[in-house]
């Protein structure tokens, strides 16, 4: 039975078979003609084979076949043709032996795509942390000073977080500093630092880490004197008020040193009324050793007084400032205490004798400033000492008042004055 050019007569019955269902089934006799064409070809392959088997005794293989693995096709085969029953037969049914082993080489497992497996990571050695407390004493004290003390001085102003106010370190050597206030120019050193840096540079700041700490409490309390034992500048009361709110008893105890650059003594601002704050809170600074104040001024003499008089006036008037402001630090450090801790440069003049126009104004302005220091003496042991009272006048002063003022008129207690 012709099909398309090909004949059925040389095939197997269940090779006519697998014909005639494909052509049943797709109605196309392209397809079924093909399909005998594909069934003879392999029929007459390997009827050759068999022939040559014959004559050398054993199979021989194509040269062009020694290397199968290279004709081999990477990619999987795609069949056009819709799957059968026919397609999946053995070859017992097709009634010979399929050469597609010859033809094609030993058939090899197919290969499967290796799903990328993660490649596991290797347990890290746990990192031994270097033993800092088993170092000599004077080595840590040595990295405690470098990690926290400014040669300097730790200068201090005024900042914002998370709408708190907190003390923000700053730096001062720069005439273009927002916060360059009067007084604050006391911080820049004519000469350059021991260290070869300029003033103005920022090289001359050294960064803190006060964050050591908070490793662990030996560590604090080696360590926090270094931090709060150096020179504290201050650029006004409200950066000291932030400064020592939060702060325990125990650390403002270990605070010896402070200066405030800017102290306002007019006006009804912010920074005026943050005076009494600020220097409320120093009662807990026990072991205080200097307070400087910068900037205390804004009282000038009168002319039409004499010179004895303008200096009562004045000193008296600067030591009521300061009660007023502090008089709960004051009355716990004492009377005698405070005159040796608190320093005002304002009545720290130098009077030159070539300044002066004659030798009776240099000799009034001497008198003037050793009233001063007398008055302010005599007023600030007074209200100390009398809660407030302060003197009256036709009544004995105080003997801890007499006795100040006997040693600043004597000249065994130094003035706050030079002369030249």
């Amino acid at each position: 039975m012709p099909l398309g050019g090909a004949s059925l007569s040389s095939l197997s019955a269940s090779e006519r078979q697998q014909v005639l269902d494909t052509f049943r089934d797709s109605g196309n006799s392209t397809t079924a003609a093909a399909i005998v064409c594909s069934l003879l070809l392999q029929k007459r392959k390997h009827t050759e084979m068999e022939n040559d088997d014959l004559i050398t005794g054993g199979p021989t293989i194509n040269p062009e076949m020694a290397a199968p693995s290279s004709r081999l096709r990477k990619r999987a085969r795609v069949s056009y043709v819709e799957p059968a029953e026919f397609d999946i037969e053995s070859d017992a049914d097709s009634g010979y032996n399929s050469d597609s082993s010859v033809e094609w080489g030993p058939r090899s497992n197919a290969k499967q795509t290796k799903t990328k497996s993660h490649r596991k990571e290797k347990p890290t050695k746990p990192v031994k942390p270097f033993p800092f407390l088993s170092l000599p004493t004077e080595l840590r004290n040595k990295i405690y000073f470098l990690a926290l003390e400014d040669p300097n001085g730790m200068v201090l102003g005024e900042g914002w977080r998370a709408h708190r106010r907190v003390p923000v370190r700053t730096q001062h050597f720069g005439h273009g500093n927002k916060d360059l206030y009067a007084g604050l120019s006391n911080l820049t050193p004519s000469e350059p630092l021991p260290d070869g840096t300029l003033p103005d540079s920022k090289e001359s700041q050294r960064t803190l880490i006060p964050s050591i700490l908070a490793v662990n409490k030996q560590i604090y309390a080696e360590a926090a004197a270094i931090l709060y034992a150096q020179p504290l500048h201050f650029i006004n009361t409200v950066a000291l008020h932030s400064f020592l709110a939060p702060m325990s008893d125990q650390t403002a105890s270990l605070i010896r040193n402070i200066t405030v650059h800017t102290y306002e003594t007019w006006g009804r601002g912010v920074r005026k009324a943050m005076n009494v704050s600020a220097l409320t809170l120093l009662r807990s600074c026990k072991n205080i050793e200097h307070l400087r104040i910068e900037a205390f001024h804004h009282y000038y003499f009168s002319s039409s007084m004499s010179p004895r008089e303008s200096g009562a006036w004045h000193g008296a008037l600067m030591a009521r400032q300061m009660y007023r402001d502090g008089s709960f630090f004051f009355e716990r450090l004492g009377a005698a205490k405070a005159l040796k801790v608190l320093y005002l440069p304002e009545m720290h003049k130098e009077i030159s004798r070539q300044h002066s126009w004659s030798t009776q104004v240099y000799d009034d302005e001497v008198e003037t400033w050793k009233c001063v220091n007398i008055a302010f003496a005599e007023e600030l042991t007074s209200l100390i000492d009398g809660r407030g009272k302060g003197i009256k006048r036709g009544k004995k002063r105080s003997r801890a008042a007499a006795f100040n003022v006997q040693n600043l008129a004597s000249g065994s207690a130094p003035l706050l004055f030079a002369q030249t």
